[in-house]
């Protein structure tokens, strides 16, 4: 199972620290009623980074901003059963979370044990690594 951001959606704005790669941010979750939609703010050494960015299902959080500052972990809004339409009021913090879209290569994060393993796979020959061979043109 992915780990997830908590957020407090009955006590708004949520203002928490977080740390992510090591670096320590802060995110402030606002809710839009008008739209129906919540909103990331993320600051970090009192700097905004990221102001009001819509919380869409499915998207990265700032994933279209090229500031280096940005978390390096990837958030992304999601349900994991794929239950929900939208991230709006009553289903945010409830089936929609905000997870670390971060992945074990090993296929670790998925319960059914004869998923194919993300990334490297040390037992598939197509995956070996070539460098070592010499290359004759």
């Amino acid at each position: 199972m992915r780990q997830y951001i908590p957020v407090d959606v009955d006590n708004l704005p949520d203002i928490f620290d977080i740390t992510l790669a090591g670096e320590v941010y802060t995110f402030r979750i606002d809710y839009n009623k008008v739209a129906d939609y919540y909103t990331a703010t993320i600051y970090q050494d009192d700097q905004v980074l990221l102001m009001q960015e819509p919380l869409v299902l499915g998207n990265l959080v700032g994933f279209d901003l090229p500031d280096e500052r940005l978390p390096r972990t990837d958030i992304r809004v999601m349900d994991e059963a794929g239950n929900s339409a939208d991230a709006g009021e009553g289903v945010l913090g409830v089936q929609v979370q905000l997870y670390l879209d971060v992945v074990d290569p090993n296929g670790s994060e998925t319960t059914n044990p004869s998923a194919t393993p993300l990334g490297y796979d040390p037992d598939n020959p197509d995956d070996a690594d070539d460098t070592d061979e010499e290359v004759s043109y």
